[in-house]
């Protein structure tokens, strides 16, 4: 299929997106403020500093290493930044990506069962773990989100509508449009009745790129405009700014629909913005990485290689970015031919 076929075909990955992904909203709750995100005890430990810094370098083994050992001794931070990457295969490097099982669980959990326990069990007493551990449970309702804003962890709240939305919660329903980001107002549209919907098209401009995301009328135009400008777009527009400045238009609408998920641009950025802030996680090498390594992600081996090859029509600078990623999660086993190990 053709790049530009890719992109007319917005409307039904946006349909699929919504099948299988659910809503996904950016709640402006009436919380309390905390400046600077939440405080978390040991992330201002010099080893732990140290380590997030290797860890953002993609200094991968060293960092994940003295994480282990913090978290083992019982530094908080570390155990809640392992379980986030332990559960989040973007956040995971070549080296990690490459590990044996048994050396990957020794690693990222604590010891217990047959696969190791996330160390969020070790949390429950913590604000954070409780709230991530709380968002574990299906029984959880959209409290959740306000509990994690109010720890200023927004990439977490989204994260946390996402699989709220999964699972269809009818809490969700009771959600008034006006406390809602209004750049997210189409993420109420799946099962609203017709005068809710009247309401929240009253609320979306008429050349807002919204208008696609509720009834697929693609515009070409209006998405680079969006793209170019908008602080959701972030994620992308670190990766295209970094690697292809020259072209950073074509970047962007191409990275765009390669990802093939509005939800998931939604949810991209710092895992814990206790100890890392949005941009700067996404000025990082690491930062960069995860978001090449969830476009990649959004296709299997098969798909990866058309898209890439697709990719050169519309961005040759993108093609070769994303091919250069792609090698290297590529597993090479001493003494045998290269092989992919996706």
């Amino acid at each position: 299929m053709a790049f530009s076929q890719q992109m007319k075909g917005l409307r039904s990955r946006v349909a699929r997106g919504f099948r299988c992904v659910g809503l996904v909203a950016l709640l402006v709750l009436p919380l309390p403020s905390v400046a600077g995100g939440a405080f978390l005890p040991g992330g201002d430990a010099p080893a732990l500093v140290a380590a997030v810094d290797r860890w953002l370098e993609s200094e991968e083994e060293d960092a994940l290493r003295e994480f282990a050992a913090l978290a083992r001794n019982g530094n908080p931070a570390a155990r809640l930044l392992l379980a986030i990457i332990d559960k989040t295969p973007a956040l995971q490097g070549p080296w990690l990506a490459h590990l044996p099982r048994e050396e990957r669980i020794a690693l990222l959990r604590q010891p217990g069962g047959l696969s190791g326990r996330s160390w969020l069990h070790a949390l429950a007493e913590h604000p954070l773990g409780a709230a991530w551990l709380a968002l574990m449970d299906p029984a959880t309702g959209p409290e959740v989100i306000a509990r994690l804003e109010g720890l200023g962890e927004s990439r977490a709240a989204r994260e946390a509508m996402v699989m709220l939305a999964a699972r269809e919660h009818p809490g969700l329903r009771a959600l008034d449009p006006e406390d809602v980001d209004p750049d997210l107002i189409y993420l109420l549209w799946r099962g609203a009745d017709e005068d809710r919907r009247a309401a929240l098209l009253a609320r979306v401009a008429p050349d807002s790129l919204q208008r696609a995301l509720i009834d697929g009328s693609y515009d070409a135009d209006r998405l680079a405009v969006w793209l170019a400008g908008s602080r959701i777009a972030a994620p992308l527009d670190a990766v295209c700014s970094e690697y292809c400045p020259d072209t950073r238009d074509t970047c962007l609408s191409g990275a765009y629909v390669a990802l093939a998920s509005h939800n998931a641009l939604l949810t991209l950025g710092s895992p814990i913005e206790a100890l890392v802030s949005q941009a700067e996680f996404l000025a990082r090498p690491r930062g960069r990485a995860s978001v090449l390594r969830r476009i990649l992600q959004t296709h299997d081996a098969r798909g990866r290689r058309a898209t890439i090859a697709q990719m050169r029509d519309h961005d040759a600078c993108l093609a070769d970015v994303l091919e250069a990623e792609a090698e290297r999660y590529r597993y090479r086993r001493p003494g045998s031919e290269v092989r992919n190990d996706d």
